[in-house]
């Protein structure tokens, strides 16, 4: 039976305006993109500098 675990690191949800701006070394991240906008989830300390808009107090969960 799966198990959630919850993520103790701080997360925000932001839109960037390019994906070279999201520096791809970082542990944790993960990008979404459509035809209209690039997201990004990271941790709070790993948001780019040039992000559109952004909203922190974010907590993820790992299936295991």
């Amino acid at each position: 039976m799966p198990v959630l675990n919850k993520l103790e690191r701080l997360l925000t949800v932001c839109k960037v305006k390019n994906i070279d701006d999201i520096d791809l070394s970082k542990e944790f991240y993960f990008i979404g993109k459509t035809d209209e906008e690039i997201s990004l989830v990271c941790e709070t300390n790993d948001v780019p500098e040039n992000t559109i808009e952004r909203e922190d107090g974010w907590r993820g969960f790992r299936i295991q």
